[in-house]
């Protein structure tokens, strides 16, 4: 039943806020998300910022302004259930584009959106999703 509940809630507040997406500015991230919660790290062009949206904590690393790399965990680092990964998955996608996920490599699961430009990861230990533009390098 609490599992249940926790899918409600964050149906409503997926559906009731929606995501920002890879390839929006900081100004349209933030008219999603609200004000950050807190910038995580400022190096160069590359900005590490904080969100809370609901039940969810997000992290967006913007590259000259632009979101490239978005990570989605539960504020109380439970795992993500399917569903939840779906819903993240299914907002995440520009228009007219699906996910296809490829075969799993050491449990950890990876998608390829059908225009090519972004991919996601979600690692084995299961309590974080990661959407990406495929041409992101992390920083050293």
């Amino acid at each position: 039943m609490k599992a249940f509940i926790l899918s409600c809630v964050l149906t409503i507040a997926f559906v009731a806020t929606g995501f920002g997406k890879i390839g929006d500015d900081e100004k349209q991230i933030e008219s999603v998300y609200g004000k950050p919660a807190k910038v995580l790290e400022e190096k160069g062009d590359v900005r590490k910022v904080g969100y809370t949206i609901g039940v969810m904590a997000v992290v967006i690393d913007f590259v000259g302004g632009i979101s490239r790399r978005e990570g989605f965990a539960k504020a109380d680092t439970s795992a993500l259930k399917e569903n939840e990964i779906q819903q993240i998955l299914d907002i995440s996608a520009a228009p007219n584009t699906t996910w296809k996920e490829d075969p799993a490599v050491q449990g950890d699961k990876k998608w390829k959106r059908s225009d090519g430009q972004v991919e996601a990861f979600f690692p084995a230990r299961q309590t974080y999703l990661v959407v990406q533009d495929v041409r992101w390098v992390p920083t050293e």
